[in-house]
């Protein structure tokens, strides 16, 4: 049963961090793996909020520096510096968090379940890593959390777009209703159905698998894999024999990702912070406490199961599901 430990005041931070085991950083080159931010989204981690564990790593005589990776889709983060310059107009600087900040583009390859998966350069040659993931929800995955932090957030460009041309629809006629749910679901409108017509628009499809999981008849079937399988694999690729703790912040909880400029409504009030060793149970540990408030809010949300991920993960080995919370 791994640990999991829940506070709700960054006074507690310095406890919390005790009890997992920070000491493990001390004298150490650490990772700080972080969202910072798409301009105009308003839910991302606040430097003040990065600051304090900075701080806290700088007290055990550790070398913290932030990370993120560029992305897929158009965006001023798409390139190295634009990516740069979203982070310092959010305020990621050294001035305000007391570090350097560095964005890969380029990784190297890492093979887990049968694929391959490249990683950011800096990360897959860094042995210890503090993961501050924002707890939110996704529109392609129901909810992005540590997982996600590192399952799409700590691989190349090359390896995002593998990841979601994989979860892309392979359409089965003889079994389609032409009921449109699939069409209903679909984030990004990339289906139409009318009567006895299935249209489908590959340029228009983000690969989230929304509508495969919704089709109650077996009409739509993945061209690769589900997205939060590999969403799982491309995490133990990135987290695998590595000094990793993780640092959910289950506050500001929106309907959408960090990589959303307009990822609003916030849908689930503020809960809180959990830490833990474990990847899938920080996740599990975040999910259950924002389902006791608000009962599968992401999946009423999003129309995806966000379960899914941490099940994923744990049936690879990535982590466990069993955790005991400890409240501060």
């Amino acid at each position: 049963m791994k640990k999991v430990i829940f506070f709700t005041d960054l006074s507690q931070l310095p406890e919390a961090m005790e009890r997992i085991g920070i000491n493990v950083f001390s004298d150490q080159r650490v990772l700080v793996k972080l969202h910072m931010g798409e301009v105009k989204n308003k839910y991302f981690p606040k430097p003040a909020y990065v600051r304090k564990h900075v701080d806290l790593l700088h007290s055990i005589n550790a070398d913290p520096f932030l990370y993120d990776t560029t992305v897929l889709y158009k965006s001023p983060r798409r390139l190295k510096t634009g990516y740069q310059k979203v982070a310092k107009l959010h305020g990621f600087t050294k001035k305000n968090v007391g570090c350097d900040v560095i964005i890969d583009d380029a990784g190297n390859p890492v093979e887990i379940e049968g694929e391959t998966y490249t990683v950011g350069e800096t990360l897959d040659k860094t042995d210890y890593v503090l993961s501050l993931a924002h707890v939110k929800g996704h529109n392609a995955t129901g909810m992005g959390g540590a997982i996600k932090n590192f399952g799409m957030g700590g691989v190349t460009k090359e390896t995002k777009k593998w990841l979601h041309h994989g979860s892309k629809p392979v359409y089965k006629k003889d079994k389609c209703t032409y009921c449109g749910v699939c069409s209903e679901v679909c984030p990004f409108n990339a289906i139409k159905v009318k009567k006895s017509d299935w249209k489908w628009s590959n340029r228009s499809c983000f690969g989230c698998g929304v509508c495969i999981e919704n089709c109650d008849f077996n009409a739509l079937d993945y061209q690769r894999y589900d997205l939060q399988y590999t969403l799982a694999c491309a995490a133990k690729a990135c987290v695998t024999d590595k000094n990793v703790i993780y640092v959910n912040e289950v506050k500001r909880i929106s309907k959408n990702c960090d990589c959303d400029p307009f990822a609003g409504p916030l849908i689930c009030p503020d809960i809180g912070y959990v830490a833990s060793t474990d990847i899938v149970a920080v996740d599990a540990a975040s999910l259950d406490l924002i389902n006791n408030v608000k009962p599968d809010i992401f999946k009423k949300t999003n129309n995806v199961d966000p379960e899914k991920q941490i099940k994923y993960g744990e049936e690879i080995g990535l982590g466990t599901t069993d955790y005991e919370l400890i409240s501060l």
